[in-house]
């Protein structure tokens, strides 16, 4: 997959995430710097061409940076339990949208990004992994998909070549119902109280998650 950032803009992101670690600071706390939303700010096209031009933020955001033997990305899971696909006369309109961008090369070994197909159906025992298909990424390239799909991120494992840093955002038509409240104007940069309420009510909506 191609990337659609630049290095130039990855760069200071990736580094500050770095430093972060060094200094034991969550990841998720870089949303209260401009330039995340700067990144996703530049896929302003392609999340119209798929939400159509009344579309916001919803509150879900994280970071991750995979770098040790053991670390791994989120279990296998949906980001919304909803069906988030829907036929209205014949035309499919996606409610909901989640991005995932990876900051270095996302690898099988580094802990890529997995999804299970759509016509693949959680059986009766529950998930078939094995059916799940690897998302092997480079840095700066853009990941979506539908929120009902199951997806989840790999292991950090020692034939790893480099550290697997990535941030995600997720977006809603704006036609329905808020999914979460509260929306977010996407035209313009949360102001810094709000960022940091927003990652401060991450750690308490994804405590069953992130390990």
């Amino acid at each position: 997959m191609s990337p659609v950032l630049t290095e130039a803009e990855l760069a200071p992101v990736r580094d500050t995430l770095m430093r972060f670690r060094a200094q034991n600071i969550p990841p998720v706390y870089i949303y209260l710097y401009d330039q995340p939303w700067h990144l996703f700010h530049r896929l302003t096209e392609l999340i119209g061409h798929f939400l159509g031009e009344k579309y916001a933020i919803l509150p879900n955001l994280w970071a991750w940076h995979l770098a040790t033997p053991g670390d791994t990305g989120w279990p296998p899971h949906r980001d919304c339990d909803a069906d988030t696909v829907l036929d209205i006369g014949g035309d499919r309109i996606l409610m909901s949208l989640s991005l995932w961008v990876p900051l270095t090369d996302a690898t099988p070994e580094n802990g890529g990004m997995y999804v299970l197909p759509r016509t693949t159906q959680p059986g009766p025992e529950g998930l078939d992994l094995k059916q799940g298909v690897a998302l092997p990424a480079r840095a700066g390239s853009v990941l979506g998909w539908t929120q009902d799909i199951y997806h989840w991120g790999g292991a950090y494992t020692s034939e790893a070549s480099g550290p697997r840093l990535s941030l995600s955002l997720e977006f809603q038509n704006r036609v329905f119902e808020p999914l979460i409240e509260p929306l977010l104007d996407f035209s313009k940069l949360p102001s810094f109280d709000q960022r940091l309420a927003l990652v401060d009510a991450q750690f308490e909506k994804y405590r069953h998650i992130d390990r």
